[in-house]
């Protein structure tokens, strides 16, 4: 049934990118792209053109040499905006895709949803802890499609890991712990703790392989920073009967590195999210059985594992108007967890979590 809902949906995508007369594929789909850094050249415009179904025909640039390197990327034919706004009240786009500073995600991702035009977007929705459940309110009440780039889900190793335990091949499930390590530090300025501000990305994981959200939550954490957000952290979700952990270290030296390790009633997987290494063991102590799978994404990367995967996602939506894994609803119940946590870290105590109206 997988397959066949596969080959239906790509068919429904040529057929929606195929003319009246089933002649020529229609304009490919018009982005306009609310920031030019590295991330959008590394990842986003490498991404849209493996894809090859879209094209950027509007940027926002400030700088002279911003706006010379996108032209020459580009092409003399991108029109180039001053600001947001000004993209969003004139560029004939069909979808905007935005790259921008943490610090304005809200305000840019809110401009996007009141102008009711497709938005593609990096979380979290709000780095301030007050204006959460208004974003929240904002997203799930949008009269557009919204996006959240959650790449980590979509890298075909989670998937491939949700196959096993669906088959039994470890048993019951347990427990599922997601483990980050990175050298990125603590922003001292922060508004929401470290977990927080991670779970959308790595909650996301989580909730997707267990299959569902938790039910309350509970946050350890260290002490060496001086602000809110700590270098290390512990979130610990309650999923009713299988537990959920998400450990951050962001003051590593050395390599990013990803790892999900499960453990069930007869068995145990280990993922590798930047090789691809999938272990697993099916058994008993006495009588059991090891196997070692390779689960890359599409190669070659665009920066960073299942970012084409992500984009190429978006655009299947942008075209379909379909819901999708990184739809409102889901951003919104992984902000709703993260304030959880961030509450949790001011009573020291479980947090329910509040979904209410999600």
């Amino acid at each position: 049934m997988a397959e066949l809902y596969i080959v239906f949906k790509y068919l429904f995508v040529i057929i929606n990118l195929t003319n009246e007369d089933g002649g020529n594929f229609m304009e490919k789909i018009k982005i306009g792209m609310i920031g030019f850094g590295k991330w959008v050249k590394s990842a986003y415009l490498p991404a849209l053109e493996y894809d090859s179904r879209a094209e950027v025909v509007a940027i926002t640039a400030s700088s002279e040499e911003t706006k010379k390197k996108a032209q020459h990327m580009l092409g003399e034919s991108v029109i180039i905006y001053h600001d947001y706004q000004s993209l969003l009240d004139n560029a004939d786009i069909d979808a905007v895709m935005m790259a921008v500073p943490d610090k304005v995600h809200q305000e840019i991702l809110l401009a996007c949803l009141q102008k009711k035009v497709p938005v593609f977007y990096e979380p979290p929705i709000s780095l301030v802890r007050h204006q959460m459940p208004i974003m929240i309110d904002q997203l799930i009440n949008a009269q557009c499609l919204s996006f959240a780039h959650l790449e980590l889900g979509y890298h075909p190793i989670f998937q491939r890991i949700k196959s096993l335990i669906d088959k039994g091949i470890i048993g019951a499930l347990q427990d599922v712990t997601i483990t980050l390590h990175a050298n990125w530090g603590a922003d001292p300025d922060a508004d929401l703790c470290l977990i927080d501000r991670m779970s959308c990305w790595y909650v996301d994981v989580l909730n997707r392989i267990i299959g569902t959200v938790p039910e309350r939550v509970f946050l350890l954490e260290g002490n060496g920073e001086s602000g809110r957000m700590q270098a290390q952290g512990i979130g610990i979700y309650d999923y009713n009967g299988v537990w959920g952990i998400f450990k951050a270290d962001v003051g590593r030296k050395g390599k990013e590195s990803i790892v999900v390790e499960l453990t069930g009633e007869k068995g145990c997987i280990r993922a590798d999210y930047f090789t691809g290494e999938l272990t697993y063991v099916s058994g008993t102590k006495a009588n059991h059985e090891d196997f070692v799978e390779s689960c890359l994404p599409l190669e070659p990367y665009a920066d960073y594992p299942a970012v084409r995967e992500t984009v190429s996602v978006f655009l299947d939506n942008v075209i379909g108007q379909e819901p999708s894994l990184g739809n409102a609803y889901r951003v919104a119940q992984l902000s709703a967890i993260g304030l959880a946590i961030d509450e949790s870290k001011d009573t020291g105590n479980w947090v329910k979590v509040k979904y209410h109206n999600i």
